[in-house]
């Protein structure tokens, strides 16, 4: 099926899409009491979230059209946005169920982690290709540019993207050709780190304790609600679920339904048959991603795309895992599936650029009915990376 340069770059687009589309279904489905509660209407939220998605939509076909030229130029800029975006943090961050990871410009909140994300790897890239016969030099690079975002980070106390970011660090390092030694160096620090954040506050070794027995009772009343009710939720669906709606765990007893733990909502009303379907279609994303980024034809294209790719799938992977309390309640989204502006807009703009890259590779391109993507207007700008 997918063996054609064509119809890879197809079926990526068909699976984001319906990803996508699938993600705004199950937010209208779950966010029905949170919007009903905190703002008089139950489809208050998701309103919001199909909002978000076209304003994303618009934002990764407008990335898709630059030239590499434009993009490297940017690229090489993105630690400083990547930076700057978290340093705001320190100012003007807001404190939300203990981590101050949030900014408000009046009635918009935004979560600059979630951009620093697809910053840091916009920026690796290009560094990975700048010092590709250099790596020591790619080592020392990320190292120093990850840890600058990855200290604001921790000290907002946002374990979940701390740990995202960390990993998408030694996977780009280890695909760069970094030695055992060099990971091991930043596995070290990195479990200090979590370690730190978690002695720090005493839920977080409540948190880290509870997923093993969230039914226990004397923890089950306390941190083991959050992981119990994913529990209930994903068990009680059955194979068919109960029906899109139709959720109990999302009336009040499952915090943040629509958010980190719409993965347990889509369990109960559409069952082992949804849960798995959607695991299926995260993963081929995440393979045409890959294999979009193995075939681009500069060392640039291939590690911005690989990057994207880890992300999304480790980021997917952390979300599940927390779901279905293998791991501890981490915090962070599911990509395109759960709601907020500020992680639908990075990742759909990522997979703007995955879409970048599959056009400019001639293979695409030359079987595709359009231009695109556009070209540049002028020779000057063709020189900006030069």
């Amino acid at each position: 099926m997918l063996k054609t340069p064509k119809s890879i770059f197809i079926s990526f687009l068909i699976t984001s899409l319906g990803i996508l589309a699938f993600g705004d279904l199950m937010v209208v489905s779950a966010a029905q009491v949170t919007g009903l509660t905190t703002s008089g209407s139950s489809f208050a939220i998701s309103a919001k979230q199909l909002l978000l998605t076209a304003v994303s939509l618009i934002v990764a076909w407008v990335i898709a059209q630059f030239p590499l030229t434009s993009v490297k130029w940017f690229a090489k800029r993105s630690l400083i946005l990547a930076v700057g975006s978290m340093a705001l943090l320190i100012p003007f961050g807001r404190n939300i169920n203990g981590n101050t990871n949030w900014i408000s410009f009046g009635p918009i909140d935004l979560q600059p982690s979630e951009f620093a994300k697809l910053f840091l790897v916009l920026w690796a890239a290009f560094m990975i290709e700048r010092h590709l016969n250099r790596p020591i030099m790619v080592f020392r690079s990320l190292l120093a540019g990850f840890s600058a975002v990855l200290l604001i980070v921790l000290a907002g106390q946002d374990l979940g993207s701390a740990v995202v970011i960390g990993l998408i660090l030694a996977t780009l390092l280890y695909l760069a050709g970094a030695e055992i030694k060099q990971l091991a160096f930043i596995a070290t620090f990195g479990i200090a780190g979590v370690v730190g954040l978690i002695i720090a506050q005493p839920y977080r070794i409540a948190r880290f304790t509870a997923f093993l027995h969230p039914f226990a009772p004397d923890i089950y009343k306390n941190a083991g609600w959050q992981p119990a009710h994913s529990l209930l939720a994903l068990g009680s669906g059955g194979f068919f679920g109960s029906g899109l709606g139709s959720s109990k765990q999302k009336w009040g007893n499952l915090a943040e339904a629509h958010t980190d733990f719409i993965f347990s909502v889509i369990g109960e009303e559409l069952g082992l048959l949804g849960t798995v379907t959607l695991i299926f279609a995260l993963a081929l994303l995440v393979y045409t991603i890959i294999k979009i980024s193995l075939m681009a034809p500069d060392t640039f294209s291939r590690y911005l795309g690989l990057g994207i790719a880890f992300w999304i799938g480790l980021q997917s992977l952390f979300n599940l895992l927390s779901a279905t309390s293998l791991i501890p309640v981490v915090g962070v989204t599911l990509p395109l599936i759960s709601y907020g502006g500020s992680s639908l807009v990075a990742v759909v703009g990522a997979l703007g650029y995955v879409a970048g890259i599959a056009v400019r590779n001639p293979e695409i391109s030359g079987t595709l009915n359009t231009r695109w993507p556009l070209q540049p207007r002028s020779s000057k700008r063709s020189k900006v990376n030069k």
